[in-house]
């Protein structure tokens, strides 16, 4: 997103406008937060709801406090000197920093990201396990990540003409999230039950609102028109322009991945999925993300039909390996992140590459012509990035696990978290 503008230099009504823009934004991306909320609070079993809400709350405001005080400046300290390639190193505590709507941005999707993981170790985890993993993303994991790839000097950016692309996080958000929500629920192993003790095949576990599910699901769509359409970090000379592309690409990315999948799925079942209908949907806004502002819109409707069976191979393959990810977070934020940001160095045109770098490019998606440089760094940042979080995140959960604070015991397990460790169940049934 930092190919348009990092520092505020604009001054008078076009500032103040833009501005407003990204504070705005701001708003519809942190609302997704409700949204993933109601999302995973609909995927758990009723016993399991209210540590869920927990999670999600923890996730904000514990997460929230550590990038301001020190993951902001990791990530985007001394951003416009020739500073570091690797870290930030200024503006902790947002001292003499005055960009405020640009750290209010940054704060949403920090927070969206550490969201992601909490869905793939819902149902079995404890609660404090999920207050260690907040501070190590939000403080250390993401903010290097985000330096990496936005920062001016990071140095993903400045590889190859172009640098890497990832107009709005499906590296930075999407990968990072998957990738870490991948090795925590590899690492804790699956619920009690998701799998036959015997044949290993797996048993369903049904989430005990299917409604409050697909209503989340609905507001992290809402939520991500400012996700994309906000990392124009403004609207004035082109801003408008590519926001307006950006919310129709999305928009037909994600209706193709959810009409491929529900009549892939009638067609093979005969009936109708609203499960991983609702994912694949989620897929594409995912995939969205690294490539809304630089294509056409019927390469759009290219990549969400892509991205529905990138989402259900990624579902197939989680169920294959016995990897138990109850929101299927993985397939969704990790596999349709990579196809997302893959498609920058297949779809992407030269003109409206030129657009968002705001100069000429000879270096622009292999399908237009374009050449295999900017396919090729993608594809080098993305192994970067997952590596990076690969290795975090292990030695992260094995010191969890070896100190016994990952898993809760199986009793309590059978019993719900929320009443071990939520002060008693979400809903008060009638007797």
């Amino acid at each position: 997103m930092e190919y348009l503008e990092l520092n505020g230099t604009k001054e008078g009504l076009s500032a103040a406008v833009d501005d407003m823009w990204v504070l705005n934004a701001t708003y519809l991306v942190f609302y997704m937060q409700a949204g993933f909320c109601m999302l995973e609070a609909g995927v758990v079993r009723a016993k399991n709801a209210k540590s869920i809400i927990m999670k999600s709350i923890i996730d904000t405001a514990i997460g929230s406090l550590l990038f301001w005080a020190l993951g902001f400046g990791l990530a985007f300290g001394n951003a416009d000197k020739a500073s570091n390639p690797v870290i930030g190193t200024s503006h902790f505590f947002l001292i003499n920093y005055e960009n405020l709507s640009f750290f209010a941005f940054q704060w949403a999707f920090c927070a969206t990201s550490i969201t992601i993981v909490s869905g793939s170790l819902a149902e079995r985890v404890h609660v404090t396990s999920c207050l260690v993993y907040t501070v190590v993303m939000s403080a250390f994991i993401y903010p290097l990540s985000a330096h990496w790839v936005w920062s001016y000097n990071g140095w993903l950016r400045l590889i190859g003409v172009n640098g890497i692309i990832d107009f709005s996080g499906s590296i930075v958000v999407h990968i990072v999230g998957g990738c870490i929500g991948l090795v925590g629920t590899y690492l804790v192993g699956p619920r009690i039950g998701r799998f036959d003790s015997e044949s290993g095949k797996p048993k369903p576990l049904p989430g005990h609102s299917i409604t409050i599910y697909t209503l989340g699901a609905f507001i992290i769509w809402y939520g991500f028109y400012g996700f994309n359409t906000g990392s124009t970090l403004g609207i004035s000379g082109s801003g408008i322009t590519i926001a307006s592309r950006s919310a129709v690409t999305m928009t037909i990315i994600a209706c193709a991945s959810c009409a491929t999948t529900l009549l892939a799925i009638k067609i093979k079942s005969g009936k109708y999925d609203v499960v991983k209908s609702v994912n694949s949907l989620l897929g594409g806004l995912v995939s969205s993300a690294a490539v809304c502002s630089l294509i056409d819109p019927w390469a759009a409707f290219i990549i969400g039909c892509v991205t529905s069976f990138v989402y259900l191979g990624g579902s197939h393959l989680l169920i294959k390996l016995r990897i138990d990810d109850p929101l299927d977070s993985s397939a969704i934020h990790l596999g349709c992140g990579i196809w997302g940001a893959l498609s920058v160095g297949l779809f992407s045109t030269q003109d409206n590459l030129s657009l968002v770098l705001k100069r000429p490019t000879e270096v622009y998606g292999l399908f237009f012509g374009g050449g295999f440089e900017q396919l090729g760094v993608q594809l080098l940042g993305i192994i970067i990035v997952m590596a990076w979080c690969l290795f975090c995140a292990s030695v992260l959960f094995i010191i969890l696990k070896k100190f016994h604070m990952l898993r809760i015991e199986p009793t309590k397990e059978l019993m719900g978290i929320d009443i071990d460790s939520a002060g008693g169940p979400a809903y008060q049934w009638d007797n």
